[in-house]
């Protein structure tokens, strides 16, 4: 069983089987990620939303960042390892955070 939150808005967004990259359905936010590492779901978030940048330093920077800001990495809970998914909000300001955290 795994177990994943909207960081943006604590909704519940998916238990049971492993998620897929989508949108939480309390926000609307869209996710992206189902990593072993956060670096590679920084990958795939600027991959999605077509952005350049670092993954690594964009993965550093969403761990200092505050959910607020409508960006924000966490992992899913499930026995053993975990997973790491990027949210970001489906506004253009925290499309504009998500750019100026990768640099």
């Amino acid at each position: 069983m795994v177990r994943l939150d909207c960081p943006l808005c604590g909704v519940l967004v998916s238990d049971g089987d492993p998620p897929a990259p989508g949108r939480c359905p309390g926000c609307d936010a869209r996710y992206e990620g189902g990593t072993d590492r956060p670096q590679d779901a920084a990958q795939a978030a600027l991959e999605a939303f077509g952005i350049a940048g670092d993954p690594d330093r964009f993965a550093r920077a969403l761990f200092e960042s505050d959910p607020a800001t409508g960006v924000a990495v966490t992992s899913d809970r499930r026995d053993g390892y975990y997973t790491w998914w990027v949210f970001v909000a489906d506004t253009d300001e925290a499309r504009a955070r998500l750019a100026q955290l990768a640099g």
